[in-house]
């Protein structure tokens, strides 16, 4: 039963999910180095000095911040219920999902981004009911607010997603809160150059001066060929889900329905993105991954068990091979 992934029960997808955050704690203990910062967006060269400094520190630490990743995302899912069936195959799928996008030269950089997007996601995606939860849409808003200081190429996914929040949702009292969460991360950063003897208004244009600097060079050397057949699987499996969601759309609540259009948009959005922006990098292919793995479990459950076997162990073996 533990590779029939749709039907995994919570100890099958923490155990899966605990087996490969180990492996990518171990992999980047032992793998090579960490790759100089090039977005230049403000903590990103603090991360990165972080993980030149002190890389057993920073490899251990990969091991809880995968698993709370993991956890964040797919606990809104369970919540939400955008599944045609109840599954906590996202814990699983997760897992699998990150590792396969996390290890690299950038690996404690990618978790970060990993980290937030899985919060945004995680959080936003219980606002979607009949009554919004203030303290959930306001820390997902403050989550996606801080990702420009983590990776410049994520600034059109932080200022699309609030608009279309609040298109969504369009109070006063909503939208107030959605403007205020994304304006903390930045002011709060803006605020700490300022007490450090530096200019509030530089630091501030700092970051979107920095936007229009190439990663070309950065996402070419993410891309390798097993990074690109795993994301080919991931593509794959995606579209399968997104097909068979249009099958089983009208068994769903209203609230599910929003929720699989959003997370269909952002992922147009991202390739899109990734493809003619020239500040593409590869926060834009974690977000994309994290976003796609959301949408999986519906492909799984609508398959027989042994077509999901073959399928889950495709994705295991795909995901393994960004190793080699």
């Amino acid at each position: 039963m533990i590779f029939d992934v749709a039907r995994h029960k919570f100890s099958e997808g923490l155990l899966t999910l605990v087996i490969f955050a180990l492996i990518a704690s171990v992999a980047v203990l032992v793998g090579g180095d960490v790759s100089p910062v090039v977005g230049g967006a403000p903590i990103r060269g603090f991360i990165d000095n972080l993980a030149v400094g002190y890389p057993v520190a920073s490899a251990i630490a990969l091991f809880p911040l995968l698993i709370y990743a993991g956890l964040r995302l797919a606990r809104s899912t369970v919540r939400v219920g955008i599944y045609s069936a109840s599954s906590l195959g996202v814990v699983a799928l997760g897992a699998v999902a990150m590792f396969g996008c996390v290890v690299s030269t950038n690996y404690l950089y990618l978790t970060v981004v990993a980290l937030l997007v899985s919060e945004v996601l995680g959080r936003l995606l219980y606002c979607f009911g009949a009554n919004v939860r203030v303290g959930y849409l306001f820390t997902a808003m403050l989550a996606l607010g801080a990702m420009p200081l983590v990776d410049n190429a994520l600034i059109p996914l932080a200022l699309a997603l609030p608009l279309i929040v609040m298109l969504l949702r369009g109070t006063l009292r909503e939208v107030i809160i959605i403007l205020v969460g994304l304006a903390v991360p930045t002011l709060l950063y803006c605020y700490i150059v300022w007490l450090v003897g530096g200019d509030f208004d530089t630091a501030f244009w700092s970051i979107w001066n920095t936007s229009l600097l190439s990663q070309h060079e950065a996402i070419v050397a993410y891309l390798t060929l097993p990074r690109l057949i795993f994301l080919g699987v991931i593509l794959f499996f995606d579209i399968c889900s997104i097909i068979s969601y249009f099958r089983v759309r009208v068994t769903l609540l209203d609230s599910a329905r929003i929720v699989w259009r959003l997370l269909i948009f952002l992922q147009v959005m991202l390739v899109v993105l990734l493809v003619l922006m020239p500040i593409s990098s590869p926060a834009l292919v974690v977000a994309l991954m994290l976003m796609m793995v959301i949408v999986l479990p519906q492909f799984f459950i609508g398959v027989s068990v042994p077509i999901a076997t073959i399928a889950y162990l495709s994705f295991v073996c795909a995901s393994l091979s960004v190793l080699f």
